[in-house]
């Protein structure tokens, strides 16, 4: 065979396999398409993708029906999303929790590569945590808080929702930043966090807004500042940490949609644009913020894959200066 035959024979194939794939997103989907989302049902993340999900179903014709499969520190929806076909027809929510904070704490005994395994689709939202405190708690500001906790190192002690979770990271961020020795006390989840900070267990802690909103309302638990280098739109007169002194603090977390690695890119475009145009609906965004998300302004794979490497470099160099492990 001669180079020249070869040649026309390998740009035949790909143009057989580039129309194939057009073809397959302009059919796409013909049928149900199945999100896994590796919490339970209830939460803030479901909520947000079953917001998408009633968008996606409306503007493309079939179903987006969420699957939640919980525990493992998500480890199992995301195999369970790497084993499917990659048709589309399977996507996963993932979120800094699977894509950055697993691969950091269990290194070479997790099973799944976000990266290596599936690809970005979009991302759809951000959720922003808090430090917050007792109503009773001495400091009002968080430059007051850092006063009273450097007069008296390990004197005064943090709740999170787990060894390991982003608010347990982020707090441990924060005191690494300005050298501060808070006792970290971890729970099981903010339904036990909360509570812990409500009634004085602890002195301070970090929480979603939506898990404290009321308490702040009825003056029980105060905002001292928001985790990012912006303030939060659902609580604009809270300082960021970047307004309190701590430059290039963030922790605002990115929320989005993955799909198992060899799907046609031409499906991959046709679901970016889908959610991009579902997060920019007034809809969307006031059903997001009952649940406080912010809705993505840029939704594009690539925005996702570049929120993904950036968190993989963040948190590896969190887990290792907190020094935790997998429970």
């Amino acid at each position: 065979m001669t180079r020249a035959t070869l040649f026309r024979r390998t740009v035949a194939t790909l143009l057989a396999l580039t129309f194939t794939a057009l073809t397959h997103a302009q059919e796409y989907p013909s049928r149900p398409v199945k999100i896994i989302v590796p919490y339970a049902a209830g939460g803030q993340a479901d909520g947000g993708v079953r917001v998408i999900a009633n968008s996606l179903t409306q503007q493309l014709g079939q179903p987006f029906v969420v699957e939640n499969i919980s525990g493992s520190s998500g480890i199992a929806a995301m195999q369970s999303a790497m084993k499917a076909p990659a048709d589309g027809y399977t996507l996963v929510y993932s979120d800094a929790g699977q894509w950055a904070i697993n691969p950091a704490l269990y290194t070479t005994k997790l099973p799944y590569d976000t990266l290596r395994d599936l690809v970005p689709v979009g991302l759809f939202g951000y959720s922003a945590l808090f430090l917050v405190a007792p109503a009773a708690f001495p400091a009002n500001t968080l430059p007051e808080m850092i006063a009273l906790v450097k007069a008296k190192p390990d004197f005064y002690t943090y709740a999170s929702s787990g060894v390991g979770s982003p608010h347990h990271l982020a707090m441990e961020d924060f005191k690494a930043a300005l050298g501060l020795k808070i006792l970290h006390v971890p729970y099981k989840g903010s339904s036990q966090s909360v509570p812990a900070i409500l009634g004085g267990q602890v002195s301070m802690g970090i929480a979603a807004l939506t898990s404290v909103a009321g308490f702040v309302k009825e003056g029980k638990i105060k905002l001292i500042a928001v985790d990012s280098k912006r303030r939060s739109a659902f609580a604009p007169n809270v300082p960021s940490m970047a307004d309190a002194g701590v430059p290039d603090f963030d922790h605002l977390g990115g929320l989005g949609i993955l799909a198992p690695r060899g799907i046609p890119q031409p499906i991959v475009d046709k679901l970016s644009a889908a959610i991009a145009k579902a997060v920019a609906l007034p809809d969307t965004v006031s059903r997001f913020a009952t649940i406080g998300l912010e809705p993505a302004a840029s939704s594009t794979p690539d925005r996702m894959d570049e929120l993904i490497r950036a968190d993989k470099v963040k948190f590896a160099r969190i887990v290792k200066i907190s020094g935790a492990t997998p429970e």
